[in-house]
Parts: C-alpha cells; structure tokens; sequence
C-alpha cells in the first residue's frame, strides 16, 4: 500500500512541477470587464491556429487593433462586430480566455 501512495504522490508532483513550468497556464484571478468597460459587447468570435500567431495578427489589414498575449493574439473590427482569436497549436483555456477579455476591450487592460 505503501508503494501505491508513493506511486500517486510523485505523479501528482511531476504534473504540478510541468504545470507550472507552463508559460500559458495562468492561474490568476481575472474578472470579465464591466458592460460599461466593453468596445464590443457581443462580438462574433472565430479562432484561428497559426504557428507565427502574432505575426499573423500583425500582417492583418483588415482590422480596427490587434493585442498580443503571450503566444497568442486577437483582432477586432469595431462596425462589425467580430474578434478573431489566433494561436498556436499549443493553447491554454486561460490563454483563449486572456484573449477573448482584450476582444472585449479592444486591447484595453481590464
């Protein structure tokens, strides 16, 4: 029994320790902005995967911004409505979270 505890400790010590080696996870409180806060209250979202995520978001033209968090971007158009939302194959839900909350705020910090 002994063995089977050691076991199930060291794997839950390796999966926090590659956890938080992650630069994506982010496991800090962020709160959605007030309405009164948001360029776009209800965009339309779509997602793109790209390997150069934030050059891409950068060569777009057809945009009213862009903002850039970590290996991840996102660009909206204002009149339209829309946010699209670009990253890497390798994503976090606090990544696309981070994302859709600079959507909200056309790249304001909220």
């Amino acid at each position: 029994m002994n063995r089977f505890v050691c076991l199930l400790w060291c794997l839950a010590s390796l999966g926090a320790s590659a956890q938080a080696q992650d630069a994506l996870l982010d496991y800090s409180l962020v709160a959605p902005p007030v309405v009164e806060q948001r360029k776009i209250a209800q965009p339309v979202v779509q997602w793109l995967t790209r390997p150069d995520a934030p050059d891409h978001c950068a060569q777009i033209k057809d945009h009213d911004g862009f903002a850039v968090w970590k290996e991840g971007c996102v660009y909206w158009s204002l009149a339209q409505s829309t946010c699209t939302i670009v990253t890497t194959g390798n994503t976090t839900h606090s990544q696309v979270g981070r994302l859709f909350i600079l959507c909200l705020t056309s790249g304001d910090p909220a």
